[in-house]
């Protein structure tokens, strides 16, 4: 089955992935932001693992692939998440932005598909909160399969099992694995630009360079299929977006080899049944009898008024 599908070879891309959202997953948050920021598997075999107490942050690799767009969610941003996103719907309409809709998902397909492939979307806590939400809105405009062609992993899972087998202690207090403490650990210093989507991308990078040969096994040996992802909250059909045919044509070029996904297809509807009411005659049951109906009439008329124009009457 497809959801059980093995890596097929080494991930040759790794596109790490985070969303800025309205809110936490309880009140079914709508993406306010993403970014991707994309990297050969070469740039990070190439490089060295860091060194020193606390090892130098590492400049990201010069070849890289980033795409970072803001969107208009729909719906209003929880006070919590304005105040640590520094985003409000108000401003996103007021900028003109757009809502996640099929140009978008063609944006991200297309940036996608100019990649050497297997591709792999690493984000933080991405098992829990950005994977399963990306994938919502890409149901939500009948297009949950279209990323089906990619394979995805959690950092915090990767991590915490670098992070274990470097330990020269057994045992030790409670670590945390937030982004920002995982950076603290490793550099003795905070990141940047937390919360900004492309902030976070680049804070996760720079961790990811740490061990980079180390990380890319790991990877290569738990990578899964995106599509085994559910999404974060039920898609209703009132929900879902009407697609435009142009739209249509230009995702199903994009998309991945794959079986093309019945969402896509426009279905005709069907012949709506019959209203007729037990007992009532049939239109074409009626002609008849008002054909001659009215044919007798006509007679009756020419014949009395015949009667009247006679002479002697």
């Amino acid at each position: 089955m497809a959801s059980q599908a093995l890596p097929p070879g080494p991930m040759q891309t790794l596109i790490f992935l985070d969303l800025e959202a309205t809110g936490l997953p309880f009140s079914q948050p709508k993406v306010t932001e993403l970014c991707l920021l994309a990297v050969h598997r070469c740039a990070l075999e190439s490089s060295s693992p860091c060194q020193g107490r606390p090892p130098a942050v590492p400049p990201p690799p010069r070849v890289i692939d980033k795409l970072s767009v803001c969107v208009a969610p729909g719906k209003a941003c929880s006070p919590a998440a304005s105040k640590i996103t520094g985003l409000s719907t108000a401003e996103l309409v007021a900028h003109g932005r757009q809502r996640f809709d099929n140009n978008l998902a063609n944006l991200l397909l297309a940036f996608l598909q100019r990649l050497p492939q297997p591709w792999c979307l690493i984000a933080h806590n991405g098992d829990r909160y950005d994977f399963p939400l990306l994938r919502t809105e890409l149901a939500m405009l009948g297009l949950a399969g279209v990323l089906d062609g990619a394979f995805c992993v959690d950092s915090i899972a990767a991590l915490k099992a670098l992070e274990q087998s470097s330990s020269t202690s057994e045992c030790g207090p409670r670590r945390s694995y937030s982004l920002g403490s995982i950076y603290t650990r490793l550099y003795g210093q905070a990141p940047t630009d937390s919360h900004m989507a492309e902030g976070d991308v680049l804070t996760l990078l720079s961790i990811c360079q740490w061990r980079p040969q180390a990380l890319l096994q790991w990877v290569d040996a738990h990578a899964r299929p995106f599509s085994t992802m559910k999404p974060m909250y039920g898609v209703t059909a009132s929900s879902v977006t009407n697609l435009r045919p142009p739209a249509i044509q230009t995702i199903a070029t994009l998309a991945p080899t794959r079986n093309t996904s019945p969402s896509l297809e426009r279905k005709r509807p069907k012949s709506l049944p019959s209203t007729k009411v037990p007992g009532t005659p049939s239109l074409e049951g009626l002609v008849a009898p008002l054909g001659l109906l009215a044919v007798l009439t006509l007679a009756i008329a020419t014949l009395y008024g015949l009667f009247l124009t006679t002479p002697g009457q």
